[in-house]
């Protein structure tokens, strides 16, 4: 699905395929076109907050119910039936997803020292921008000197959390295959998020950080 994306980014900028003939000069130089000064590291305190407040804040409280609905609506997984019960199981399911995802994000990004966060993109232009918000989900930012390196966090997470669930909680019918699957759901949807995150006007933005219904996987500019 990213192939996919870039190949219509890439289509939409015909002006670009003329510039660098090398595609490997040109994917380095989209690499470290976010890359600048060192990053300012948080603190041991503001990164546990920012993971409490990822997992449990009330923007995941709400993405949770949000997704618990669909999942009842099209009764996924259908040995969890309907009803009351069914629902909190969902729920809950989740929950459990988004904080196995998010402690191996946070967790690998510490023992790594990158930044994981969703970094708005500095340039202008609908195409570019979601390059950059597609692109981003394989991007972090090291803390040393600021350069953009492949993130094995942002990548181990969604598949992770996914792996977590089917073994843990999901039927048993539900193996690796799935978890594969539905990590690459999770994958997908965290590039909607980053295309969500890039696009939501920057007052807009304050507006729900100040309500607590901001992700605090963005970055704060």
């Amino acid at each position: 699905m990213l192939l996919a994306v870039s190949a219509v980014i890439f289509a939409l900028n015909p002006s670009g395929r003329a510039q660098d003939p090398d595609p490997a000069k040109t994917a380095e130089k989209k690499l470290q076109s976010t890359s600048g000064e060192p990053e300012s590291r948080p603190t041991k305190r503001k990164l546990f907050r920012n993971f409490v407040a990822d997992t449990v804040g009330p923007y995941s409280l709400m993405m949770a119910v949000f997704t618990a609905g669909i999942h009842q609506g099209t009764n996924n997984p259908p040995e969890w039936h309907q009803g009351a019960a069914a629902l909190s199981k969902r729920f809950g399911s989740n929950m459990g997803i988004t904080a196995t995802g998010n402690a191996t994000r946070h967790g690998l990004g510490a023992l790594l020292d990158v930044d994981t966060s969703y970094h708005r993109c500095r340039c202008t232009g609908v195409p570019r921008r979601l390059a950059h918000a597609a692109f981003s989900v394989l991007v972090a930012r090291r803390y040393e000197d600021g350069a953009s390196v492949f993130s094995v966090p942002n990548l181990a997470a969604p598949y992770a959390a996914t792996m977590t669930a089917t073994y843990a909680w999901y039927p048993s019918r539900y193996g690796a295959k799935d978890a594969f699957r539905m990590g690459n759901y999770n994958l997908l949807g965290t590039v909607g998020s980053n295309i969500a995150y890039e696009f939501i006007p920057r007052k807009a933005w304050s507006g729900l950080r100040r309500i607590h219904l901001a992700s605090r996987r963005v970055a704060e500019d």
